[in-house]
């Protein structure tokens, strides 16, 4: 499995995903379209009370994936946040956060 030898990773998530920026006319690749991209490194979930956790939180949401394959070799992860920056402007993604400044963040759009 590659995140064995290289657990890095980024995911980005835009305000697309939302239907916010369709439903304002802003196209989703302008700037102004937020988005926000977390790096760190993911591990596997293994520890019993995580796994409920997040069993939890996918099945309750997504019901259909409680009857995925054993076989299909699906497992949880979790994301160890080492970096969030997110851009809702033009100029780049300047702001870096922490993760108590990114759960309270206040986007300019």
């Amino acid at each position: 499995m590659t995140s064995k030898r290289d657990p890095r990773v980024t995911f980005m998530y835009s305000a697309e995903f939302t239907h916010y920026c369709n439903d304002k006319g802003i196209d989703n690749d302008s700037p102004t379209c937020g988005k926000v991209m977390l790096t760190g490194n993911i591990h596997k979930v293994t520890d019993d009370d995580e796994l409920k956790w997040a069993k939890y939180g996918m099945f309750s949401r997504h019901p259909i994936t409680k009857d995925w394959p054993i076989g299909h070799g699906f497992y949880f992860y979790k994301l160890e946040i080492l970096n969030i920056f997110t851009l809702d402007y033009f100029g780049g993604a300047t702001k870096h956060l922490n993760i108590t400044e990114y759960l309270n963040y206040k986007p300019t759009w």
